[in-house]
């Protein structure tokens, strides 16, 4: 089942993303996985939803999304740009550590680098790059988010030391840093974490080199 979505006036419940607008260009399609994901991993919200975190997977399966159905997250992305939603927005994971109860995660395919030009065990995961394609679906999908209420866009690693370089400069300079800039997202500004995380680097407000 596919749900036709990007900017414009929501018509949507807290359950699988779905808006219709007039687009100049075509129109991201979500794949419905709600059904296929391990409900198990969901519980219920107690506080409004108003933030997305983003992360990336330190792995790739492929642009097969069927093999992303047990990521815990509300969306994957995958290399060639494919969308798709694994659980309803009414339901909170344990994705984001400290942002949990608010936020949307977003899960990027990939294995990518840190600011400093490494991969996080290379030889067993790959080393990959975000790509065109997913920078198109994470900007289409933010800018949906963001006519639904969601007012900040937060790095994982801002609310867990372990999660370093998640999402990584990569996935931040062109997704995160674009859509506090073009659609008035906050990060929460300069220094801003929660909990035992850290910072946004600055490094990762500019593009990220490809090596």
């Amino acid at each position: 089942m596919l749900a036709v979505v990007i900017g414009g006036a929501p018509i949507v419940a807290l359950g699988l993303l779905a808006l219709w607008t007039r687009a100049r260009s075509s129109p991201l399609e979500i794949v419905n996985l709600i059904a296929e994901a391990p409900a198990s991993k969901r519980s219920k919200r107690t506080v409004p939803v108003d933030a997305v975190v983003l992360h990336q997977m330190s792995l790739s399966r492929g642009d097969d999304l069927f093999r992303y159905k047990k990521v815990t997250a509300h969306f994957v992305i995958a290399p060639n740009g494919a969308v798709a939603q694994l659980h309803p927005l009414s339901a909170r994971l344990s994705a984001s550590h400290g942002f949990n109860s608010r936020s949307v995660s977003i899960e990027f395919a990939g294995n990518l680098q840190s600011a400093d030009g490494r991969w996080w065990r290379p030889e067993e995961y790959g080393r990959n790059h975000l790509t065109p394609a997913q920078v198109d679906a994470g900007r289409r999908l933010l800018r949906m988010l963001s006519k639904l209420g969601v007012r900040f866009v937060y790095a994982h690693r801002q609310s867990y030391a372990d999660r370093e370089n998640d999402p990584g400069p990569e996935i931040w300079s062109q997704v995160g840093q674009w859509a506090v800039a073009q659609l008035g997202m906050s990060d929460g500004g300069p220094g801003y974490f929660i909990d035992t995380g850290r910072p946004i680097p600055d490094s990762w407000r500019s593009v990220a080199q490809r090596a």
